[in-house]
């Protein structure tokens, strides 16, 4: 059992015959407040759209305690009338994707506590990559690397509110390229003009060169982009 700070991201398609994005969000920010107030032990339940698929809604969950922490989360008895709501309105089309992993420890940061404004805001730019290691030395070096960075982004980056990832902690089962031990990377950018800024900035450049100098491969195994709602929060 995972007793560690754990991340899931689940992808769920909106059944358009019968619903609406705006009715499915409406419906599920009733348990994304029960969420906010009730858990404590969930930093973070937040709902964003996928820039590619807009009937696509990702939900972007953080537990402090790993599994413990989902645990009592799904038995709570909002999850329960939230799934019996949708399942008897036939909201949901499929289930798109769905995986978990533990927080590297360390590893830069998920939330910035002084920017309370944007915790619920819509409009943050969500990102999540895949990346695959041939050994675990050198995912190890590539962390140690990006740690690095992420001391400078969280200094001269404001508007980079998270920055930070994890270890899968299974294969996906579906859609996504996820083995276990992959590291599943998150960030989020307070716009897209804010994320550019992030991408194109030459430290953040030379960060690939210092992989090549060091004989570090990296396999990119997908790479998402979300929009979020305004529903639910980013960290509380």
């Amino acid at each position: 059992m995972n007793d560690k700070p754990m991340t899931a991201i689940v992808e769920f398609q909106v059944n358009t015959e019968t619903t609406s994005v705006e009715e499915w969000l409406e419906e599920w920010s009733k348990r994304a407040e029960d969420a906010r107030v009730g858990e404590p032990q969930t930093p973070s339940y937040a709902a964003a759209i996928n820039s590619e698929v807009d009937n696509n809604i990702l939900v972007f969950e953080r537990y402090s305690q790993g599994d413990s922490s989902l645990k009592e989360h799904l038995n709570r008895t909002a999850h329960g009338e939230l799934h019996k709501r949708m399942g008897d309105k036939n909201m949901t089309k499929r289930r798109v994707m769905g995986t978990r992993f533990t927080d590297v420890e360390g590893y830069g940061w998920w939330s910035r506590p002084d920017q309370e404004d944007v915790m619920m805001r819509p409009g943050v730019i969500l990102t999540v990559l895949g990346m695959r290691f041939p050994s675990e030395q050198q995912r190890e070096k590539f962390i140690q690397l990006s740690q690095a960075h992420a001391d400078y982004c969280w200094t001269e980056e404001p508007d980079t509110l998270i920055y930070s990832g994890g270890l899968a902690l299974s294969d996906a089962d579906r859609e996504l390229d996820i083995k276990a031990g992959d590291l599943i990377f998150v960030m989020a950018s307070t716009d897209m003009e804010a994320m550019v800024k992030h991408r194109d900035d030459p430290k953040h450049v030379a960060i690939g060169e210092r992989l090549s100098a060091d004989g570090i491969n990296v396999e990119g195994t997908f790479l998402r982009s979300y929009e979020t709602t305004g529903d639910g929060y980013l960290w509380k």
